[in-house]
């Protein structure tokens, strides 16, 4: 068969319409004339394979990376970055307009990335002493030689790593902070060995210093973390005169700047491990005007509040969620998303409870991949 790529979906694949089918191809580019053949139905969806590229796009290029298309890590190396960027912008105001109804007439401001060696935080599949990544869709694993993801000192010690025992299977977890790297070993029976005589690292955002270590949630791109913070800051009080809540703090990341401009700060966090950091960076860093909560942000009662700030994992929040935060009177929310459909989903909830939309900047956190984070501000009307 042959068709037109018409747009790239939310997954990375490309759009053709076929008769009364909407067939997803993955590899392509918007505008592409393809040959490609129709595999199964999938969950409802006409899923494709790419045959041949008839006419290719100006915006095609050669994949850096020679694993590119075994392994499952990236799906748009095949376009150059710019492309990645437009594509990005046109799913997040798809999933705004589709399922928020919400439609913009200017163009998502975007804040870039470099286009490689960004990662902060990587995990490798170990299967019977062998190291990768999964195939795309499987548990099938492809060992790899390099990785342009990672920082290059990470990618030196993957390769110059001892083999490990045969019958070994878990995660490599390796954490770099830019110069220094951690990195343990975590079996499937939880047992855990460390690769690295540092167990955890020091990152400096002044006027905070934080200290996390493989096993935290960390933000994804490590040179995307200074922005992430210059972005919140321009939305916090300028006097430290009411209360806010960071909700899904993790380690503190956010929690840190809030409590140095807010009044008090109220942080809701679920995983022990994270916990154990979050008040570990706080008396690293002498701030004693924090409550830490070991709660489900998404079940939690909130008290009045005049800022809230939400970074929840990629399955957003709940319409609960939204009504609490509504009736403890917020005035502001800020919300990083890592994904646009949830994040569409959460944004109609929001709206229907009377906050307008103040601000939105996609964030590519994810070079290579179709991923990528939303910073929202939310602005109660009342």
């Amino acid at each position: 068969m042959i068709g037109i790529v018409q747009t790239v979906a939310k997954g990375g694949c490309g759009v053709i319409h076929d008769n009364d089918r909407t067939v997803f191809v993955p590899g392509v580019i918007r505008g592409e004339k393809i040959e490609f053949s129709v595999l199964h139905r999938q969950k409802g969806v006409w899923q494709g394979k790419l045959q041949r590229i008839l006419e290719p796009s100006p915006q095609r290029v050669e994949a850096p990376c020679r694993h590119y298309g075994d392994c499952g890590g990236c799906n748009l190396q095949h376009m150059a970055y710019a492309e990645q960027l437009r594509c990005k912008e046109e799913i997040l105001a798809a999933n705004l307009k589709k399922i928020a109804g919400f439609g913009r007439s200017e163009p998502i401001r975007v804040l870039a990335s470099p286009p490689f060696r960004y990662r902060s935080k990587i995990e490798l599949q170990v299967r019977n002493g062998s190291l990768g990544f999964f195939r795309k869709k499987s548990h099938q694993l492809v060992r790899i030689g390099q990785c342009l993801l990672l920082s290059e000192s990470a990618e030196r010690f993957i390769l110059e790593l001892p083999p490990l025992p045969a019958g070994s299977n878990g995660v490599l977890q390796i954490l770099g902070n830019g110069t220094e790297l951690a990195a343990r070993m975590r079996s499937d029976t939880g047992e855990i060995r460390w690769l690295t005589p540092l167990r955890a690292l020091f990152f400096d955002f002044p006027p905070d210093r934080y200290r996390y270590g493989p096993e935290h949630f960390i933000q994804a791109n490590l040179l995307q973390m200074a922005p992430m913070l210059a972005l919140l800051a321009e939305h916090l009080p300028a006097s430290p005169e009411e209360g806010a809540a960071d909700l899904f703090c993790g380690c503190g990341f956010f929690t840190l700047p809030l409590a140095r401009r807010c009044e008090r700060v109220l942080a809701l966090e679920s995983d022990a491990d994270n916990l154990l950091a979050l008040r570990a960076n706080l008396v690293l860093n002498r701030i004693g005007n924090v409550e830490v909560r070991a709660q489900d942000a998404l079940r939690a009662e909130l008290p009045p509040l005049g800022l809230v700030v939400l970074d929840p994992p990629r399955g957003g929040l709940s319409a609960a969620t939204i009504a609490r935060i509504a009736r403890a009177r917020v005035k502001k929310v800020i919300y990083y998303s890592c994904d646009s459909a949830t994040f569409a989903r959460d944004l109609r909830l929001f709206l229907a409870q009377g906050f307008g939309l103040r601000e939105l900047k996609l964030i590519d956190n994810f070079p290579q991949t179709d991923h990528f984070e939303i910073f929202s501000v939310l602005g109660n009307k009342a």
